[in-house]
This record gives structure tokens, sequence and C-alpha cells, in this order.
């Protein structure tokens, strides 16, 4: 199991630093707005994405975005 939540959050970290730490959040945990380098313009959509892409590139599972998800939240909160 510790493994498991190990390859969440170096996919979490993974995607702050795919996004260089522009994402911002709501006050209840929404990610409203994220910068991707990749493709080189903000959204209010495209974390959702971000998030799918990273964790195909880790050969996750679709159920564990979410998990991936909460890692992310958690890590964005704990640096502000």
């Amino acid at each position: 199991m510790a493994k498991l939540e190990k390859l969440y959050q170096n996919v979490a970290f993974s995607i702050i630093k795919r996004c260089h730490g522009s994402i911002q959040l709501k006050k209840h945990g929404n990610i409203i707005e994220v910068y991707d380098v990749k493709r080189h313009f903000w959204s209010k959509g495209l974390a959702g994405l971000i998030i799918k892409e990273e964790c195909k590139n880790a050969n996750l599972k679709d159920w564990e975005i979410a998990h991936v998800r909460s890692y992310l939240i958690e890590e964005l909160q704990s640096s502000k």
C-alpha cells in the first residue's frame, strides 16, 4: 500500500513540475486554472486533462486518478 501511495505522490509531483507550480486553487480545493508548458497556455479545464495524461504516462488505471488528484491538492495546499 505504501508503494502505491509513493507512486501517486510522485505522479502528483510530476504534474506540479510540468506546470511549473502554476496551478491555482479555490477555497475548497478545486483546481481552477493551470498553465501547461507543453501546450503553452492557461486554461480552466485543462487540469483534469493534465492529471489524466500524467497518470497514463505512469501506467495507472482510470480509477487511480482520484488518488493522484487528492495528493496534488494536498501538496498545493501545503505549499501555500
